[in-house]
């Protein structure tokens, strides 16, 4: 019986999720035509399905050896093992961060519970018959119980401090999915704009340095100044440490490299701009939109923004996306949504307003510390912006590809703002187009052009 009711909710799950695609595409039909180009390059055999222009083959990503080693001897005079199992309970409650509520949030929530205790009392007691002194301890009763229930159902955020302990139960518990999901980012710029080669970056919130380990992995030759600001002093000299090679006293690997507790008050501009997995640390709205914009104004090139793939942390990213698209509605500098988005409209999933995030997935490998693990998977939000005029969108594959005999299903957020599930065949929609959805993973584009009918 208990088998049965698991494999029920199951595919009542599974139904749900299918509603939440098939529900627009019975109301409006589509043909899916594959882009011109695409087709006839597989047609002439330039390369195969599984390798068009909307892939991203990044595959499972695993730490560079020269960050490993770094690491290995930066934590030489620790514990690694208890390290590690420190890093493990940190990474967990990271996943599970919530942004802090907003004071006026917070006293509406108490406001709300004093009167919700003060009637359950009402409902059980007299008040006519009582004295003032009664009625004057009933009030303190509601409000201590009140109180209580605030802390219970109130997130209690406050800032994680990260001494020199803490910073390295950071490194061993998040660098290596960090890394991770910034490569994959990172190379679908790479990918899709293979002329930008960026000269400058700066890293807000950089912790123990993974956004520079990703752009120096892809753009070590043209990059020239590098710019990782963190609150910490303990962090920044962590990655200070980890970029000499584990040795404070080796010269650095990179060019020009400057480590800061605040942003520069200056006007330099540079060409790629991040921030990631950093805002669940700001106190309010106002200080997150105040540092999303300060990030916009020094961008030259990307602007890079991730968190969590938690509904919070998407919450997160839909907030800025918005923010910025409301923010330079009449700006006259050219810029544009560069990814995950095909469109720059409301986000469908807000629409939809189910609790579901529009997240992705990187692979990776965990750090080789004793006993190599297995594969591992981290869940991210995020958006990238670019100054500069748009480029051609894709679909984007915002959950996994359903592979079934003679038949695929992807389900895409679409250029017009829509999620979007389509069932390909070869009989269809042809062998190169079906191929190609079939070859199609969680987080590619599809070269296709969906026309409503």
């Amino acid at each position: 019986m208990a088998s049965f009711i698991i494999k029920r909710n199951k595919m009542f799950h599974c139904y749900l999720q299918r509603c939440l695609y098939t529900t627009r595409s019975k109301l409006a039909p589509a043909s899916v035509t594959l882009d011109e180009s695409t087709d006839q390059a597989l047609d002439a055999g330039k390369f195969k399905p599984r390798q068009h222009e909307g892939r991203l083959t990044t595959g499972c990503i695993s730490v560079p050896e020269s960050i490993v080693s770094a690491i290995l001897r930066s934590c030489k005079d620790h514990p690694v093992k208890a390290l590690q199992a420190e890093g493990i309970k940190l990474d967990n409650f990271l996943r599970s961060r919530k942004a802090p509520l907003e004071h006026n949030a917070i006293r509406q929530k108490i406001k709300d519970l004093r009167q919700s205790v003060g009637e359950d009392f009402k409902s059980k007691l007299d008040v006519s018959t009582m004295s003032e002194e009664r009625i004057t301890y009933i009030n303190t009763v509601i409000e201590a119980q009140a109180k209580k229930r605030a802390k219970q159902q109130i997130y209690a955020w406050k800032p994680i401090v990260y001494n020199q302990f803490k910073s390295l139960q950071y490194l061993l518990g998040r660098s290596a999915a960090e890394y991770a999901v910034l490569m994959r980012i990172f190379d679908e710029i790479r990918h899709r704009d293979a002329e930008f080669k960026p000269r400058s970056f700066i890293d807000f919130g950089s912790g123990v340095g993974t956004g520079t380990w990703a752009v120096s992995t892809l753009w070590k030759d043209h990059i020239f100044e590098y710019v990782s600001i963190d609150a910490s002093a303990e962090m920044n000299e962590l990655a200070e440490l980890l970029i000499r090679g584990g040795e404070i006293n080796k010269a650095m690997s990179l060019r020009t490299v400057y480590y800061r507790q605040f942003l520069p008050a200056s006007r330099n501009r540079y060409d790629i701009v991040l921030s990631a997995f950093s805002l669940f640390e700001l106190p309010s709205k106002k200080n997150r939109l105040e540092v999303i914009e300060n990030l916009w104004n020094k961008c030259d090139g990307y602007l890079v923004l991730v968190e969590q793939g938690s509904y919070a942390g998407f919450s997160l990213i839909e907030e800025a996306r918005e923010f910025l698209l409301e923010k330079f509605k009449t700006s006259e500098v050219a810029y544009h949504i560069f990814s995950p988005c095909p469109h720059q409209q409301q986000c469908p999933r807000m629409q939809l307003d189910d609790g579901t995030p529009c997240n992705f997935e990187a692979s990776y490998n965990p750090l080789p510390l004793g006993k190599t693990g297995e594969v591992s998977k981290f869940l991210y939000s995020y958006v990238v912006f670019k100054k500069g005029e748009p480029c051609t969108h894709y679909p984007r594959l915002v959950r996994q590809t359903l592979v079934r005999s003679k038949h695929s299903i992807c389900r895409m957020c679409t250029e017009n703002g829509k999620l979007q599930e389509i069932i390909f065949t070869a009989s269809k929609h042809g062998k190169n187009l079906y191929r190609c959805a079939r070859a199609s993973k969680w987080g590619d584009q599809l070269p296709v052009k969906i026309n409503e009918v």
